[in-house]
Protein backbone atom coordinates (compact mmCIF):
# COMPACT_ATOMS: atom_id res chain seq x y z
CA UNK A 1 0.00 0.00 0.00
CA UNK A 2 0.96 3.44 -0.82
CA UNK A 3 1.80 5.70 2.08
CA UNK A 4 3.12 9.27 2.75
CA UNK A 5 4.13 9.33 5.90
CA UNK A 6 2.01 7.20 8.32
CA UNK A 7 -0.53 7.66 6.22
CA UNK A 8 -1.90 5.12 3.57
CA UNK A 9 -3.70 6.67 0.22
CA UNK A 10 -6.85 5.41 -1.17
CA UNK A 11 -7.90 6.96 -4.09
CA UNK A 12 -7.24 10.54 -5.73
CA UNK A 13 -10.38 13.02 -4.76
CA UNK A 14 -9.46 15.88 -7.38
CA UNK A 15 -6.75 17.33 -9.39
CA UNK A 16 -5.47 20.60 -10.35
CA UNK A 17 -3.26 22.35 -12.50
CA UNK A 18 -0.67 22.31 -9.78
CA UNK A 19 -2.33 19.97 -6.95
CA UNK A 20 -3.53 17.08 -6.33
CA UNK A 21 -5.71 15.71 -3.53
CA UNK A 22 -5.63 12.08 -2.17
CA UNK A 23 -8.16 10.59 0.53
CA UNK A 24 -6.02 8.84 2.74
CA UNK A 25 -6.53 6.87 6.39
CA UNK A 26 -4.60 7.63 9.43
CA UNK A 27 -3.91 4.52 11.31
CA UNK A 28 -2.92 6.15 14.38
CA UNK A 29 -5.93 8.44 14.52
CA UNK A 30 -8.32 6.30 13.21
CA UNK A 31 -9.91 8.36 10.60
CA UNK A 32 -10.01 9.30 6.86
CA UNK A 33 -7.78 12.17 5.96
CA UNK A 34 -7.21 14.31 2.60
CA UNK A 35 -3.54 15.06 1.51
CA UNK A 36 -2.97 17.52 -0.74
CA UNK A 37 0.35 17.49 -2.67
CA UNK A 38 2.01 19.02 -5.90
CA UNK A 39 2.27 17.70 -8.92
CA UNK A 40 6.21 17.93 -9.12
CA UNK A 41 6.89 16.06 -12.13
CA UNK A 42 5.03 18.07 -14.49
CA UNK A 43 6.51 21.61 -12.74
CA UNK A 44 9.53 23.18 -13.03
CA UNK A 45 12.00 23.33 -9.92
CA UNK A 46 10.63 27.41 -9.79
CA UNK A 47 6.80 26.31 -9.53
CA UNK A 48 7.18 23.41 -7.20
CA UNK A 49 8.97 25.94 -5.18
CA UNK A 50 6.42 28.63 -5.25
CA UNK A 51 3.25 25.68 -4.63
CA UNK A 52 5.18 24.62 -1.46
CA UNK A 53 4.91 27.95 -0.50
CA UNK A 54 1.24 28.33 -0.91
CA UNK A 55 1.19 24.95 0.43
CA UNK A 56 2.80 26.51 3.88
CA UNK A 57 1.01 29.94 3.68
CA UNK A 58 -2.13 28.06 3.73
CA UNK A 59 -1.61 25.64 6.94
CA UNK A 60 0.03 28.77 8.50
CA UNK A 61 -3.44 30.73 7.93
CA UNK A 62 -5.89 28.11 8.25
CA UNK A 63 -4.56 26.01 10.70
CA UNK A 64 -5.24 28.25 13.38
CA UNK A 65 -8.96 27.71 13.17
CA UNK A 66 -11.92 25.51 13.49
CA UNK A 67 -15.00 25.93 12.48
CA UNK A 68 -17.82 23.82 10.91
CA UNK A 69 -17.82 25.80 7.97
CA UNK A 70 -14.26 25.59 7.07
CA UNK A 71 -11.89 22.76 5.99
CA UNK A 72 -10.01 21.81 8.56
CA UNK A 73 -5.80 21.53 8.34
CA UNK A 74 -4.50 18.91 11.06
CA UNK A 75 -0.58 19.42 9.86
CA UNK A 76 2.04 19.53 6.95
CA UNK A 77 4.48 16.93 6.92
CA UNK A 78 7.48 15.92 4.13
CA UNK A 79 8.23 12.98 2.52
CA UNK A 80 10.61 12.07 0.10
CA UNK A 81 11.15 15.64 -0.01
CA UNK A 82 7.94 17.02 -0.36
CA UNK A 83 5.60 18.88 2.04
CA UNK A 84 1.95 17.57 1.75
CA UNK A 85 -1.37 19.69 3.49
CA UNK A 86 -2.86 16.92 5.70
CA UNK A 87 -6.67 18.62 6.18
CA UNK A 88 -10.00 17.12 6.77
CA UNK A 89 -11.74 14.37 4.61
CA UNK A 90 -14.95 16.29 3.72
CA UNK A 91 -17.95 14.01 1.78
CA UNK A 92 -19.17 15.11 -1.15
CA UNK A 93 -17.59 17.53 -4.02
CA UNK A 94 -16.78 20.73 -4.97
CA UNK A 95 -19.72 23.44 -5.79
CA UNK A 96 -18.29 23.26 -9.15
CA UNK A 97 -18.34 19.74 -9.85
CA UNK A 98 -21.66 19.56 -8.63
CA UNK A 99 -22.86 21.72 -11.01
CA UNK A 100 -21.33 20.29 -13.79
CA UNK A 101 -23.01 16.94 -12.41
CA UNK A 102 -26.57 18.18 -12.22
CA UNK A 103 -26.26 21.58 -13.67
CA UNK A 104 -27.76 25.12 -11.86
CA UNK A 105 -28.37 24.61 -8.27
CA UNK A 106 -32.47 24.75 -6.69
CA UNK A 107 -32.30 28.63 -5.36
CA UNK A 108 -33.28 26.92 -1.82
CA UNK A 109 -30.43 24.53 -2.05
CA UNK A 110 -28.15 27.79 -2.99
CA UNK A 111 -29.13 30.17 -0.17
CA UNK A 112 -28.47 27.41 2.13
CA UNK A 113 -24.89 26.92 0.78
CA UNK A 114 -24.05 31.07 0.55
CA UNK A 115 -25.49 31.15 3.80
CA UNK A 116 -23.41 28.48 5.66
CA UNK A 117 -20.35 30.10 3.35
CA UNK A 118 -21.06 33.52 4.84
CA UNK A 119 -21.28 32.39 8.55
CA UNK A 120 -18.00 30.69 7.74
CA UNK A 121 -16.28 33.95 6.36
CA UNK A 122 -17.45 36.04 8.80
CA UNK A 123 -15.39 33.45 11.38
CA UNK A 124 -12.15 33.87 9.57
CA UNK A 125 -12.54 37.60 8.81
CA UNK A 126 -13.26 38.09 13.09
CA UNK A 127 -9.99 36.77 13.11
CA UNK A 128 -8.63 38.88 10.78
CA UNK A 129 -8.39 36.77 7.83
CA UNK A 130 -9.18 37.47 3.77
CA UNK A 131 -9.71 34.27 1.77
CA UNK A 132 -9.51 36.06 -1.45
CA UNK A 133 -10.57 32.81 -3.98
CA UNK A 134 -13.82 32.35 -2.66
CA UNK A 135 -15.03 30.41 -5.61
CA UNK A 136 -17.24 27.18 -6.54
CA UNK A 137 -14.07 25.06 -6.71
CA UNK A 138 -13.62 26.05 -3.52
CA UNK A 139 -16.71 25.48 -1.71
CA UNK A 140 -16.99 21.61 -0.48
CA UNK A 141 -20.42 20.12 -0.23
CA UNK A 142 -22.46 17.63 1.14
CA UNK A 143 -25.53 17.82 0.15
CA UNK A 144 -27.09 14.62 2.04
CA UNK A 145 -25.77 15.93 4.99
CA UNK A 146 -25.92 19.61 4.81
CA UNK A 147 -22.30 20.20 5.13
CA UNK A 148 -20.47 23.19 2.98
CA UNK A 149 -16.94 24.12 3.86
CA UNK A 150 -14.98 27.04 1.97
CA UNK A 151 -11.50 25.42 1.39
CA UNK A 152 -7.77 26.54 -0.11
CA UNK A 153 -6.41 29.17 1.27
CA UNK A 154 -3.56 29.31 -0.24
CA UNK A 155 -3.39 33.08 -1.43
CA UNK A 156 -5.37 33.84 1.75
CA UNK A 157 -4.27 37.19 3.67
CA UNK A 158 -4.13 39.07 7.05
CA UNK A 159 -5.87 42.40 6.93
CA UNK A 160 -2.83 43.70 8.45
CA UNK A 161 -0.99 42.38 4.91
CA UNK A 162 -0.20 44.52 1.99
CA UNK A 163 -2.55 43.69 -0.71
CA UNK A 164 -1.71 41.50 -3.24
CA UNK A 165 -3.67 41.81 -6.84
CA UNK A 166 -2.28 39.87 -9.04
CA UNK A 167 -3.55 36.35 -8.25
CA UNK A 168 -6.82 35.18 -7.85
CA UNK A 169 -9.39 33.94 -9.96
CA UNK A 170 -10.47 36.83 -12.50
CA UNK A 171 -13.79 35.83 -12.80
CA UNK A 172 -14.66 36.24 -9.45
CA UNK A 173 -12.45 39.04 -8.71
CA UNK A 174 -14.10 42.41 -7.66
CA UNK A 175 -12.98 46.01 -9.13
CA UNK A 176 -10.66 46.68 -6.39
CA UNK A 177 -8.35 44.03 -7.53
CA UNK A 178 -7.42 46.51 -10.94
CA UNK A 179 -7.96 49.71 -9.33
CA UNK A 180 -4.71 51.02 -7.70
CA UNK A 181 -6.27 53.30 -5.15
CA UNK A 182 -8.40 50.43 -3.82
CA UNK A 183 -6.98 48.32 -1.48
CA UNK A 184 -8.45 44.32 -0.61
CA UNK A 185 -10.26 44.15 2.37
CA UNK A 186 -13.11 41.37 3.93
CA UNK A 187 -15.48 43.26 1.03
CA UNK A 188 -13.23 41.71 -1.89
CA UNK A 189 -14.31 38.50 -0.41
CA UNK A 190 -18.54 39.53 -0.37
CA UNK A 191 -17.87 40.35 -4.07
CA UNK A 192 -16.54 36.95 -5.06
CA UNK A 193 -18.97 35.20 -2.70
CA UNK A 194 -21.67 37.29 -4.41
CA UNK A 195 -20.22 36.24 -8.13
CA UNK A 196 -20.50 32.45 -6.96
CA UNK A 197 -24.08 32.72 -5.68
CA UNK A 198 -24.56 34.24 -9.35
CA UNK A 199 -23.10 31.48 -10.96
CA UNK A 200 -24.50 28.53 -8.68
CA UNK A 201 -27.96 30.40 -9.98
CA UNK A 202 -27.10 30.86 -13.54
CA UNK A 203 -24.63 28.19 -14.22
CA UNK A 204 -22.55 30.94 -15.99
CA UNK A 205 -19.98 33.52 -15.09
CA UNK A 206 -21.38 37.09 -14.55
CA UNK A 207 -18.91 38.32 -17.08
CA UNK A 208 -17.72 37.07 -20.44
CA UNK A 209 -14.54 36.38 -21.59
CA UNK A 210 -13.91 39.23 -23.35
CA UNK A 211 -12.66 42.32 -21.93
CA UNK A 212 -13.86 40.81 -18.64
CA UNK A 213 -11.60 43.11 -16.50
CA UNK A 214 -13.59 46.69 -17.93
CA UNK A 215 -16.98 44.52 -17.61
CA UNK A 216 -15.80 43.70 -13.54
CA UNK A 217 -14.61 47.71 -13.47
CA UNK A 218 -17.26 49.53 -15.17
CA UNK A 219 -20.45 46.85 -15.97
CA UNK A 220 -23.31 45.19 -13.66
CA UNK A 221 -23.70 41.87 -14.55
CA UNK A 222 -26.82 41.07 -15.98
CA UNK A 223 -29.49 40.02 -13.47
CA UNK A 224 -30.27 37.01 -12.31
CA UNK A 225 -33.77 36.86 -12.63
CA UNK A 226 -33.42 37.85 -16.28
CA UNK A 227 -31.70 34.75 -17.13
CA UNK A 228 -33.63 32.87 -14.31
CA UNK A 229 -36.93 34.52 -14.33
CA UNK A 230 -38.37 32.32 -11.25
CA UNK A 231 -35.73 33.43 -9.12
CA UNK A 232 -37.49 35.87 -7.03
CA UNK A 233 -36.60 39.57 -7.47
CA UNK A 234 -35.34 39.74 -3.84
CA UNK A 235 -32.97 37.04 -3.84
CA UNK A 236 -31.72 38.22 -7.54
CA UNK A 237 -31.10 42.34 -6.28
CA UNK A 238 -29.38 40.77 -3.54
CA UNK A 239 -27.10 39.30 -5.44
CA UNK A 240 -26.47 42.50 -7.16
CA UNK A 241 -26.15 43.87 -4.12
CA UNK A 242 -22.89 41.62 -2.73
CA UNK A 243 -21.68 42.74 -6.36
CA UNK A 244 -21.56 46.24 -6.23
CA UNK A 245 -19.15 47.86 -7.45
CA UNK A 246 -18.13 49.94 -4.44
CA UNK A 247 -17.59 49.36 -1.28
CA UNK A 248 -20.08 51.29 0.60
CA UNK A 249 -23.19 49.33 -1.73
CA UNK A 250 -22.34 45.79 -0.56
CA UNK A 251 -22.80 43.82 2.25
CA UNK A 252 -20.96 45.21 5.29
CA UNK A 253 -19.93 42.25 6.30
CA UNK A 254 -20.50 38.55 5.49
CA UNK A 255 -22.34 38.27 8.72
CA UNK A 256 -24.91 40.93 7.23
CA UNK A 257 -25.03 39.23 4.04
CA UNK A 258 -25.71 35.68 6.21
CA UNK A 259 -28.40 37.35 7.81
CA UNK A 260 -30.54 38.30 4.64
CA UNK A 261 -29.59 35.24 2.96
CA UNK A 262 -31.58 33.45 6.04
CA UNK A 263 -34.36 35.96 6.39
CA UNK A 264 -35.00 35.23 2.14
CA UNK A 265 -34.96 31.73 2.84
CA UNK A 266 -37.10 31.34 5.48
CA UNK A 267 -39.80 33.91 3.23
CA UNK A 268 -39.66 32.15 0.04
CA UNK A 269 -39.01 28.13 1.50
CA UNK A 270 -40.13 28.62 5.00
CA UNK A 271 -40.18 24.47 4.54
CA UNK A 272 -36.72 24.46 4.12
CA UNK A 273 -34.63 22.16 6.14
CA UNK A 274 -31.47 22.85 4.08
CA UNK A 275 -29.88 25.47 6.50
CA UNK A 276 -29.71 22.86 9.08
CA UNK A 277 -26.37 21.60 9.02
CA UNK A 278 -25.69 17.92 10.17
CA UNK A 279 -22.94 18.04 12.05
CA UNK A 280 -22.58 13.97 11.27
CA UNK A 281 -20.57 13.11 8.31
CA UNK A 282 -21.02 9.86 6.32
CA UNK A 283 -18.50 8.94 5.04
CA UNK A 284 -18.48 7.22 2.14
Amino acid sequence: METIGRYQLQDKLGEGASGIVFRAYDPVMDRSVAIKSVKAESMSEDQVKHALNEFRHEARIAGKYAHENIVGIYDVISDGGLDYIVMEFVPGRSILDYMIAVGPMDIDETLAVIYKCCVGLAYIHYHGVIHRDVKPGNIMYHPANGIAKLTDFSISQTIEEPSVKDTGTIAYMAPEHFDPNREITVLTDIFAMGSTMYRMLAKKYPFTKDNTIDQIMNKAATPIIELRPEVPAEISAMVDKAMAKQDAERFQSAAKFAIEVELLMRRYYPDSTLMNASKEYMLI
